[in-house]
């Protein structure tokens, strides 16, 4: 743990020198990869990925910037400090863990512990930044960002946690038209 926060501070002071304007904003978030969702993730090369690979755990990130100062100023900043040898992905819109390939931007692999990338992002558009580990490593890892304008970064909900709240509402849901019917009945 003492790693990863001497590993985030100094990704912020590194950030810190990337993002030279005032009105910046970075942004640190954190996670842990240990339960979340696999897939096979594509090569660090960009290439389709092995069908034949190990799945590996990934958790994956919604992110949003705002306007900078200047209309044309995009430039964003991710830097990712990890408790394993971690890879990150960003895509353009959504994550298909069936087709890692599609609307895969970029890659960022540095085999060790830190990742950083820098790429042009517009302002309210949805990207999705997704990190994950190599040959079944996971762990936690916290994702310093920044650029021009604002930026927000919130976790992607897993769909099994969608199902869930469905399954919970439609639970509740049930109940109540049983107690309805029974205050019914007893009337």
């Amino acid at each position: 743990m003492k790693n990863m926060l001497r590993n985030t501070i100094a990704a912020t002071l590194l950030l810190a020198g990337v993002v030279q304007h005032a009105s910046a904003e970075i942004v640190t978030v954190t996670g842990d990869t240990s339960f979340g969702p696999t897939f096979i993730s594509p090569t660090p090369w960009g290439t389709p990925p092995d069908p034949s690979a190990t799945p590996v755990a990934y958790q994956a990130f919604d992110v949003v910037t705002g306007p900078g100062p200047s209309p044309f100023n995009w430039e964003n900043s991710f830097l990712t400090s990890c408790e394993f040898s971690c890879i990150t992905f960003l895509y353009n819109g959504s994550l298909d863990p069936a087709n890692p390939g599609t609307n895969l931007m970029t890659i960022s692999d540095n085999l060790y512990h830190f990742s950083a990338m820098q790429t042009f992002l517009e302002p309210g558009k949805h990207y999705t930044f997704v990190v994950t580990g190599y040959m079944g490593e996971f762990g936690e890892f916290s994702i310093t960002a920044g650029g021009p304008g604002a930026i927000n970064i919130s976790p992607v909900p897993e769909p099994s946690a969608g199902l869930m709240l469905l399954g919970g509402l439609a639970g509740i849901g049930a109940l109540a038209r049983r107690r309805a019917r029974r205050t019914a009945q007893l009337s």
